[in-house]
């Protein structure tokens, strides 16, 4: 009686968070099976066809993709023409056995295969909570054209269990990371600094604008992992802040000989049940309200309707400039600058430069900080 290797099951686990161990796992799959090639298939429905959007294979079959690919992965293969099995089932089955192939889809299958040095396949397939499909795929080399054996399946069924469980961790663990990549995106792009850190400062996260304030001798800055004020004063209160020590929870450092900045601590009690980051995590948001920003007129110019010097006009106000800054920069008389600007208030719907500027702040526009 064939038994499933242990070092299968390990490394199947293994390959959840490790995406290294997906090519030993394929490798001792193949020796396991005593097959030609092994492969793992993310496959996905595209009008009407079933397409592959991941995979990855044993390194003997690495060695020999190009041939493999150039008939097997493409849309000559019937097997991508076959429905996707129905919601949390999983599927063991074979080119041999499958009802979804008529006897033509298998004669244009075999002989397509042995062109690309394959022989007939079969497989163990299940349906991901994202409607799309997992698939170990087993190849027999180009001259056997044997069915999948009773040893065979008796292996897949006793890896069934743990493939429906690991590819359930997997999706998950990929539909995690991919998310927070998102938001790690979306917070490098804001102009406001962010830490997330412990009660006794130390940082476990930063957005891209707390690393560049980092940077700054004058401003908040990281000794050992931790966060430092630029005076001990100014550290001692931030401390304060952070632990709750005090009865408000915004503080501002600076500003009178050195660069202001003003810090918002926000408690991340929503993360508490989240056992791998601290309990007393504080979120802390920071500005710099002594520096300007500098939008982007092109965005201006898209969002208001407005012509590109009419938009760069409405940029340099947005920026702390005035219309007789505006006119020199452009070499024009003052006068024509406040027909621009006319033109600007009218287009936006705003009726004073105030009012123009708060807009332009609370639009999509793309701003820089101006050091």
């Amino acid at each position: 009686m064939a038994t499933l290797d242990g070092q299968v099951i390990g490394a199947l686990y293994a390959a959840v968070d490790d995406p290294a161990c997906w090519v030993r796992l394929m490798d001792l799959l193949r020796r396991q099976f005593g097959v030609e090639s092994v492969a793992a298939q993310l496959l996905e429905t595209e009008r009407d066809m079933l397409l592959p959007v991941w995979g990855t294979r044993d390194s003997h079959s690495e060695r020999l993709g190009p041939l493999h690919d150039s008939w097997a992965n493409s849309p000559a293969n019937p097997r991508f023409r076959r429905p996707l099995t129905p919601p949390s089932k999983l599927e063991i089955d074979s080119d041999e056995r499958c009802g979804d192939l008529s006897v033509q889809d298998r004669r244009m299958l075999f002989d397509g295969l042995a062109r690309c040095g394959l022989g007939p396949a079969f497989w163990l397939s299940q349906q991901m909570e994202d409607g799309r499909n997992f698939t170990l795929i087993f190849h027999r080399v180009a001259d056997d054209r044997r069915d999948m054996a009773d040893s065979d399946e008796m292996l897949l069924n006793a890896l069934a269990p743990h493939f429906r469980q690991a590819m359930r961790l997997w999706t998950r663990l990929s539909t995690s990371e991919a998310r927070a990549g998102l938001a790690e995106r979306a917070n490098d792009a804001m102009m406001t600094a962010m830490v997330a850190c412990d009660r006794h400062l130390r940082v476990h996260w930063s957005n891209a604008e707390a690393r560049a304030m980092f940077a700054t001798p004058s401003m908040l800055h990281l000794r050992d992992g931790h966060l430092c004020a630029p005076s001990r004063t100014d550290h001692e209160r931030l401390l304060a802040l952070v632990q709750g020590r005090c009865d408000h929870t915004v503080m501002a450092i600076g500003g009178i000989d050195r660069p202001a900045l003003h810090i918002r601590a926000r408690p991340a009690a929503f993360l508490a049940e989240r056992p791998a980051l601290p309990r007393d995590l504080v979120l802390l948001v920071m500005t710099r309200p002594d520096l300007a920003v500098r939008y982007a007129p092109g965005d201006l110019a898209m969002l208001f309707g407005l012509t590109m010097t009419e938009a760069t006009l409405a940029a340099s106000l947005a920026a702390g400039g005035s219309v007789s800054d505006f006119a020199t920069s452009r070499g024009i008389a003052e006068g024509t600058a406040r027909l621009h600007l006319k033109r600007v208030l009218a287009k936006t719907g705003t009726g004073r430069q105030s009012e123009l500027v708060r807009r332009i702040c609370r639009s999509v526009a793309d701003g820089k900080i101006v050091l």
